[in-house]
């Protein structure tokens, strides 16, 4: 198949993947040339598919794309912004790992970190194993992309029964690129049996540029382990980003994640959760904070194949301007999966006229000795509520502020992690002057 058939037109792709394969192992390269025949065979999602129905990708299909061509940050001060000292810094910049910004030297003891090119070269068998039992999810064309074209990549892995205290936090910058470009984050994170460990994955850019971040993440979670997960999407304001997020979670296991969306012009999550041992206890709450002309697509599966599972889902928007929201939350119950207790609940609080929300939670139960309930709410501010705090002498304005920071404080209070709350409550304070207080 030539460029010009495939689903993105991209310059100069013949070189890059020559490239990618001098670099490859002989199972690396099989895989990304599978991948690339599966990606070139598809079309771009559009507004006709179900699970693209509310959100178009035509702008990008008239597009021509180039990939980076450099891996060097060039905004150091602003950078300096999202690291803390007290956690463990993994950089990358347009998707590979960059040791002099990254705190490698000193790691805690369980914990490993490396490229994930170095890691195929004897992990092989781990990685390809996890790999081929998650299955694509709605994002399918852009896995693929993903795994035909990512030039390297992080592998973190926590040893068994190790309890890694800092918070591991993977930066993924965008930086020194060109109007058009492709980048390709790729982690794999690995946590051993009975282990615990709080990760959060930034993704963050500052050029005002148009451009298409594709990422993917993998995480395998072993039997009773403890993982808090948290994925930060920052990127620049023209940015589209494309996310594709995958755990497999054993069992007796406890995760505990949360998806945080504030920057970008248009946004996909795609965040699927097999279950795959009795026992499990999966958190997964989120919080959007949009205006202008933003639009996030929020799609979670949470697939439960063994029993006495329990979940617990919250998801939370605040939209201002003209920003759109997507919501498509869908808990399939597996006819063994007895004595689940699935629980989910979207809402959205609009302060923009003009702002808009699709959502459609969704419950697919094929056990009967359950208990699974889910809801949606979509509302303003209410007036009254506002007339009573005018009525204490509190000014309308403060008012407003008051209420939208009790919508937003009500699922930041729900991350246990002190570092992870901090930034993020930074991130959308910094967004929405109009709710610090």
């Amino acid at each position: 198949m030539t460029e010009q058939q495939l689903p993105l037109n991209i310059e100069a792709l013949d070189q890059y993947q020559s490239k990618l394969d001098s670099n490859s192992n002989p199972w690396l390269k099989a895989f990304r040339q599978k991948s690339f025949d599966q990606w070139a065979q598809m079309s771009m999602p559009t507004v006709k598919d179900e699970e693209w129905k509310y959100t178009s990708l035509a702008d990008l299909t008239n597009r021509r794309f180039q990939l980076a061509s450099h891996h060097k940050l060039i905004e150091d001060k602003q950078f300096e912004n999202y690291r803390d000292k007290a956690d463990i810094n993994i950089v990358l910049v347009n998707g590979v790992l960059w040791g002099e910004l990254s705190d490698l030297k000193h790691l805690p003891q369980g914990l490993t970190v490396s490229t994930l090119n170095e890691a195929l070269s004897h992990n092989t068998i781990e990685i390809q194993d996890t790999i081929s039992k998650l299955t694509p999810n709605d994002t399918k064309a852009f896995l693929f992309m993903n795994q035909a074209l990512f030039l390297d990549g992080v592998f973190i892995q926590v040893a068994k029964n190790a309890v890694i205290d800092p918070l591991v936090h993977i930066i993924h910058v965008t930086s020194g690129i060109e109007p058009e470009t492709l980048v390709f984050p790729r982690s794999f994170i690995s946590v051993g049996e009975a282990a615990q460990v709080n990760i959060m994955e930034s993704h963050i850019g500052f050029e005002p540029v148009s451009y298409v971040s594709n990422a993917v993440t993998d995480m395998r979670i072993g039997s009773s382990a403890i993982v808090g997960y948290c994925k930060a999407q920052a990127e620049a304001h023209q940015a589209v980003h494309v996310g594709t997020t995958r755990i497999w979670q054993e069992k007796a296991s406890s995760l505990d994640s949360f998806s945080f969306n504030h920057g970008g012009l248009l946004t996909r999550n795609n965040l699927s959760i097999l279950i795959k041992g009795e026992g499990t206890n999966t958190i997964m709450n989120g919080l959007y904070g949009l205006d202008a002309n933003q639009q996030v697509d929020n799609h979670t599966l949470l697939d439960i194949q063994f029993p006495n599972c329990t979940s617990y889902q919250l998801y939370k928007g605040l939209l201002n301007g003209k920003s759109r929201a997507i919501f498509n939350g869908k808990i399939y119950v597996h006819s063994i999966a007895q004595k689940t207790n699935a629980y989910q609940l979207n809402k959205h609080l609009l302060l923009g006229k003009e702002a808009r929300v699709d959502t459609k939670p969704q419950l697919e139960i094929f056990a009967d000795d359950v208990k699974c309930t889910h809801g949606a709410t979509i509302g303003q501010l209410s007036q009254e509520e506002i007339f009573y705090l005018q009525s204490r002498c509190i000014t309308q304005e403060m008012a407003i502020q008051l209420l939208s920071k009790g919508f937003i404080d009500d699922i930041l209070n729900t991350i246990k992690n002190d570092s992870i709350r901090g930034k993020l409550s930074r991130l959308l304070l910094n967004k929405f002057p109009e709710i610090k207080l």
